[in-house]
């Protein structure tokens, strides 16, 4: 029974590549793509040429791209308008040229083509199953699916904690020609008061506090936000509730005060980030203090 079982499997397996080369050559025909694929199975088809640097595994890329299925469904993509036209925008993207470690790259196919890419270039990437998602598909993608990328090779970054760095200078130099914003270095974040607040303390340790925050990246993209009338954020001083550099802005403020915070990853969401948030991202907070309550033992 098992045998048998297992035969089927294999046969079913052996149908589907059947038909996936099928309909691969059935696109590539149509669209007289007369290529000759690399030894990986990857066509490679350059649409510019890039006058930069090539990245390697080991570095980072700044991309923006539009996947599809051989059927010009598109499943994924960088742009929000085309997100939208294609009935897949979701709220919990974040739309816009997006950072990735090379080396954290879960394509093959799409590692392969950016090694083979120089920064300012763009590449179509013509990716079969077995560099893709194999035999089990993902999401939208059925499984053994041919998938396309249209991919922009925006940015190659060799030193990612340098490009930190630089990003968190270039936004500090906004506020260069400013006459009343101060810029306050504490415990390793930088603090912009914007309204002092009328409270008489400020928050200590398992003091409860009350606020309306809005997150960003330093270019501005929105990634977290309860303003201007969401559910307030409530938490306890010290409780480990909100990142390291969330806290430390917090606790220099008053009641009814305001201040946008610049918090560098190593206070943020550090060298791995989160689902929307890339490793080595310096955020910004804008927040406003509602109410402290006092902690009483």
């Amino acid at each position: 029974m098992v045998v048998m079982v297992l035969s089927c499997n294999d046969d079913k397996d052996d149908l589907m590549k059947e038909k996936e080369q099928r309909l691969l050559r059935q696109y590539l025909e149509s669209r007289n793509i007369d290529a000759e694929p690399e030894k990986s199975g990857l066509y490679f088809l350059a649409t510019q040429e890039g006058a930069g640097a090539m990245p390697e595994r080991n570095d980072w890329v700044i991309i923006r791209y539009t996947a599809k299925m051989i059927n010009d469904r598109v499943f994924d993509t960088t742009e929000e308008i085309t997100a939208v036209s294609n009935n897949i925008h979701s709220q919990s993207v974040l739309y816009g040229d997006r950072r990735i470690d090379m080396s954290m790259m879960g394509l093959r196919g799409v590692l392969e083509g950016l090694m083979m890419m120089k920064e300012g270039g763009a590449a179509t990437l013509i990716i079969p199953s077995h560099l893709a998602y194999g035999s089990k598909g993902s999401g939208i993608v059925p499984p053994y699916s041919t998938i396309i990328y249209e991919i922009e090779l925006v940015k190659v970054i060799k030193n990612i904690v340098e490009y930190e760095e630089q990003l968190i200078n270039n936004y500090l130099a906004l506020y260069n020609d400013s006459t009343h914003l101060v810029i306050q270095e504490h415990n390793g974040i930088h603090f912009i008061e914007l309204y002092p607040g009328t409270g008489e303390n400020y928050p200590g340790e398992k003091d409860r506090v009350s606020l309306y925050y809005r997150g960003t990246f330093t270019d501005g993209r929105v990634f977290d936000s309860n303003m201007p009338s969401g559910p307030l954020f409530e938490f306890p001083v010290g409780g480990s509730q909100a990142i390291e550099g969330f806290e430390e802005g917090v606790k220099l403020m008053k009641k009814d005060g305001r201040a946008r915070v610049l918090i560098p990853s190593s206070l943020g969401y550090g060298a791995e980030g989160t689902r929307k948030i890339p490793g080595y991202t310096p955020l910004v907070f804008d927040l406003e203090l509602v109410d402290i309550k006092v902690h009483e033992e």
